[in-house]
């Protein structure tokens, strides 16, 4: 959870990706329950490896483990040098059966691991997998390769960011030999190298498909993930407001003020938040946000923000204003 978010600014700024709310629910939080459901064994302990981080977000995190009766583990990668170098940090807790998780996806898989596979990892089929790791399978059906974002990949195979090791103290002797011969892709050190080192080693590592896989790294990104979810039945309409025409689906939590407002599809509006004579459709508004006069698609408005008479796609990050003059 260490990186900066850079693509879904201005909104990290205040809250990492990983805390990012869709529909009331972080995205770590939905990507843990679903690794929970599937894993056989509890969880003894969740390491959040992280860079900064506020005491009321930590705070969430903790309660987060306690509730799968974990221990919550924090450390800390305070220059960014990469997923490996990420790792490293956790080095004293790579121990064991292990599962690593990039926090800002959310997948379900009903696949299984083979009893003699030494660890896995989670891959789906996507038309350009220019901008992933990418890996490419061996005759017996084990990852041979890993290429992290190659020009011309070896498969359309792309890794979502979710493994599994049976023993994690094997990644650490890996990202060392990355260390020692300063093996790097665009100045950082890949989980992806320190994985095929495992491989080089002998280590049988599958690649296991995913039925689904939501990417929750931009705004478009965030606001698909949000419409997807809504149709697996995330919908909630505590209350249908009296003069507001609802297009399900729509996600609106109690707490929530619409009044003459055309609102959905694909809406999620947050508990405080309030819209005023405005159509809204595939749009987030956080908690605390006013919209109010105005028609909004693709749009993002960011907690206690205020947009007012605004027209088309909006972007604004938390107590920004868009159409009010400031006090």
């Amino acid at each position: 959870m260490a990186g900066e978010g850079k693509r879904l600014r201005p909104h990290t700024f205040t809250t990492p990706k990983p805390l990012f709310p869709l529909l009331g629910k972080p995205v770590v939080e939905w990507l843990v329950e679903e690794v929970g459901r599937a894993l056989a064994q509890p969880v003894e302990a969740m390491v959040f490896i992280v860079r900064e981080l506020s005491a009321d977000h930590r705070a969430f995190l903790e309660r987060l483990a306690q509730r799968w009766g974990s221990q919550a583990i924090f450390c800390t990668q305070s220059v960014p040098l990469g997923t490996a170098h990420a790792l490293y940090q956790a080095r004293d807790y790579l121990q064991g059966p292990c599962v690593i998780l990039f926090a800002d996806t959310i997948f379900t898989s009903s696949a299984h691991i083979r009893p003699e596979a030494d660890g896995a990892l989670w891959v789906k089929e996507v038309a350009d997998p220019r901008s992933y790791g990418v890996v490419e399978l061996s005759p017996d059906g084990y990852i041979g390769r890993l290429v992290e974002k190659p020009p011309n990949p070896p498969s359309n195979l792309a890794i979502i960011g979710v493994y599994f090791l049976r023993q994690a103290e094997w990644l650490v002797p890996a990202i060392e030999y990355l260390f020692e011969r300063d093996i790097r892709v665009k100045g950082e050190y890949q989980l992806t190298d320190a994985l095929q080192r495992l491989c080089e080693e002998g280590r049988r590592l599958q690649a296991l498909p995913v039925e689904e896989w939501l990417d929750c790294g931009s705004r478009l990104l965030i606001l698909q993930a949000q419409a997807r979810l809504l149709e697996r039945g995330g919908t909630s309409l505590p209350s249908p407001p009296p003069s507001a025409h609802i297009l399900p689906p729509v996600w609106i939590a109690p707490g929530a003020e619409v009044e003459a407002s055309v609102i959905g599809p694909y809406v999620a509006i947050e508990a405080g938040a309030r819209v005023y004579r405005s159509i809204l459709s595939h749009t987030l508004c956080r908690t605390g946000a006013v919209v109010e006069a105005s028609v909004l698609h693709n749009s993002l408005i960011g907690a206690h923000a205020c947009c007012r008479q605004a027209v088309g796609e909006i972007d604004l990050g938390d107590y920004s204003r868009y159409g009010v003059e400031s006090a």
